[in-house]
């Protein structure tokens, strides 16, 4: 696949793209969802090498201050102890937060546009479902814990 067949999804799809950069070995395109909470950005990188690998990343809007980073890796543990797909990623130094899901791709037109769009809603649905729980322990100071049981007393994050 090359990253015209992304590409092609994307306009397919009506989703509004951008190429960030494309190399000989990888593409890299933004998507901005309105999410009920916030919006957010997706970065998909294609790498079209022989390694045939798919990122998809839900970058959360603003940086975890430094003083709920504690909090905000207990939360993410709890999410990714439950998950069975991909994972959340808080960067300790930065305070950067994402949603990564990642596959090795077959080359198989039809399969690689059913997979890809597959993993794309799951991220988004996913990301959708936490965010408020997350919004809440950055700035109404909840408890990770609590907030954790709340969420998946209502939502099943087994099943994402």
């Amino acid at each position: 696949m090359n990253t015209n067949a992304l590409t092609m999804i994307f306009k397919k799809s009506n989703y509004i793209f951008h190429l960030l950069h494309k190399q000989a070995d990888k593409s890299c395109f933004l998507l901005k969802f309105e999410m009920k909470a916030c919006n957010m950005d997706f970065i998909i990188e294609h790498h079209h090498n022989n390694n045939k690998r798919m990122f998809i990343y839900a970058v959360f809007p603003v940086k975890i201050l430094l003083k709920k980073r504690n909090d905000m890796a207990v939360l993410t543990t709890l999410f990714n102890n439950n998950l069975a797909t991909g994972c959340w990623e808080l960067n300790m130094q930065d305070g950067t937060l994402r949603f990564r899901i990642s596959y090795i791709y077959e080359e198989d037109e039809n399969r690689f546009e059913r997979i890809f769009l597959e993993y794309l809603d799951q991220a988004i649905r996913f990301t959708d479902v936490c965010t408020p729980a997350i919004l809440s322990v950055i700035f109404a100071d909840a408890n990770p814990h609590e907030v954790f049981q709340q969420l998946t007393e209502s939502v099943d994050v087994s099943q994402n």
